[in-house]
């Protein structure tokens, strides 16, 4: 960083201090400028701003803040907009409180033209481009191992998306075959429901009937499709024989009449008090000897 020390005084008069700076300098160039009222050094005192203000030849301004100030030097760093225009700018250091501007102290800050403007086009055949072909050549390695890399990732990605794809076929078909297997048990549900109830159905409207036939006949069995009825024959059992019992008092023969079905009791002896027989209920008591 170039430094310059520049003497300012308070008192107004004679020609002021040229400070020369070069255009586009930005934080290069740092001003120390030693304050001074007449012969006598002037100290900044505490409380008080330095500030550097100017108008450039295209009747713009910047005003900034002195870096610091101690005694009586203050330190002033140039920025760009400082020196963005070439020409003579006139400057001023003032010193101000608060309320109220106490001195300035006034200079010409010189800005030397530059040789390349900052908006120049540069023309084709400039340096800067062979520099620019010749740094994209010793990088072109690295540019190409980039693109390699960035191919294979692509592949790779294609590869695990293909994958994918593959593996949502294979699921979809089979989730498609689960539910055409439940599709089809729940018809033979639905049908094997239909024909238990048909059946049920049927059944419950099912009559039969018995006959009794004669001893001996064979057993007969028919079905009536128009009314659901079973008609069943059943031959009567054989007549089995007469039992015999034997009283205190004597004997006396039991025995049933095949045609009447009915049961008499035979005995040479009276069997009156024996037997008591009850002709509303038709029940035949045997009497025993307590009399019950």
């Amino acid at each position: 960083m170039t430094t310059q020390i520049i003497k300012l005084n308070l008192i107004p008069g004679g020609i002021h201090p040229i400070v020369y700076a070069s255009q586009y300098d930005n934080q290069t160039n740092a001003l120390v400028f030693e304050l001074y009222n007449g012969a006598t050094p002037y100290a900044v005192a505490s409380g008080v701003a330095v500030l550097i203000s100017g108008t450039k030849p295209d009747k713009t301004g910047f005003s900034y803040a002195a870096a610091s100030a101690s005694g009586n030097v203050a330190y002033v760093n140039v920025t760009q907009q400082m020196t963005a225009v070439a020409g003579d700018v006139l400057c001023e250091l003032r010193l101000r409180t608060e309320s109220q501007i106490i001195g300035s102290l006034n200079f010409i800050l010189r800005v030397e033209r530059g040789a390349l403007n900052d908006d120049s086009v540069l023309s084709d055949t400039d340096i800067p481009l062979i520099e620019q072909a010749v740094d994209i050549a010793a990088n072109l390695a690295d540019y190409i191992q980039t693109a390699e890399d960035s191919a294979a990732t692509a592949v790779q990605m294609a590869a695990t998306a293909t994958d994918a794809a593959t593996r949502s076929e294979t699921i979809n078909t089979n989730v498609e075959g689960i539910y055409n297997q439940l599709t089809d048990a729940t018809t033979d549900a639905t049908q094997a429901a239909t024909a238990a109830n048909a059946a049920a159905a049927s059944l419950s409207n099912l009559s039969a009937t018995a006959n009794t036939l004669a001893e001996g006949a064979p057993a007969t069995a028919s079905y009536d499709i128009a009314n659901k009825r079973f008609t069943f024959g059943i031959p009567r059992g054989a007549t089995g024989a007469s039992g015999v019992t034997t009283p205190l008092s004597g004997f006396f023969t039991m025995w049933v009449d095949p045609d009447t079905g009915n049961l008499y009791a035979a005995s040479e002896t009276d069997m009156s008090d024996y037997f008591d027989y009850d002709s509303e209920t038709g029940n035949l008591y045997f009497i025993t000897e307590d009399g019950n």
